[in-house]
């Protein structure tokens, strides 16, 4: 499963606990259990890893809901005197695109080897020039794949809302457990509210 990064993220919140001490396993365990009594159709929890920063820096796993192609990354971890507690909504990259990416570079690579070996080592690619233009279709087979396959709807829209909401009131619904039991306030309006971005026109 390919894994999303802040470039692709379509939605933040996150909120630092101060003097609270929470175990990040046991905070995705109950996440896990309130998004399963949800009952969310098509959704899947598995946990990811990212690295914290560079190639060899240490890493950070993070709770994964999916639903298709929309994912949650939830993370809890210790930081500084207290514990944060965050998400991150995104959409993976769909995977057919890349595909026929390949296809196509490697038929290209065929033809090459095809002229070449026709028309001769100077010829061939010289021919093959006449080809580039395939190359620059690549954005409209990316298009065409979305609009048969993957196309906005009514339903699509209202769906991927009502994943959106179940996930946050499963998550807020922890983090409420998590802080109540410790002594904490409960979160306001205002904190629980996330920053989003338009998720139908990116």
């Amino acid at each position: 499963m390919a894994h999303a990064c802040p470039d692709d993220a379509l939605g933040h919140w996150s909120k630092l606990c101060e003097g609270l001490q929470a175990s990040p396993l046991e905070f995705y365990k109950q996440v896990e259990a309130a998004v399963g009594n949800r009952s969310i159709p098509d959704t899947v929890i598995e946990r990811v890893e990212y690295r914290e920063g560079g190639a060899l820096s240490g890493v950070r796993q993070y709770l994964r809901i999916r639903r298709r192609r929309e994912v949650f990354d939830v993370c809890g971890a210790p930081f500084a005197n207290g514990f944060f507690f965050s998400w991150w909504f995104a959409e993976l990259k769909p995977a057919l695109p890349s595909i026929v990416t390949i296809l196509i570079v490697f038929g290209y690579m065929a033809v090459l080897g095809g002229f070449m070996e026709k028309v001769g080592t100077f010829a061939g690619p010289a021919l093959l020039v006449l080809f580039v233009p395939l190359i620059l279709l690549l954005p409209f087979i990316g298009w065409l794949y979305e609009r048969l396959f993957h196309p906005v709807t009514y339903y699509r829209i209202d769906t991927s809302q009502m994943f959106q909401q179940s996930v946050q009131n499963a998550v807020m619904e922890v983090i409420d457990q998590v802080t109540a039991g410790k002594g904490f306030k409960q979160l306001t309006e205002a904190e629980r509210k996330p920053i989003m971005r338009d998720f139908w026109k990116k």
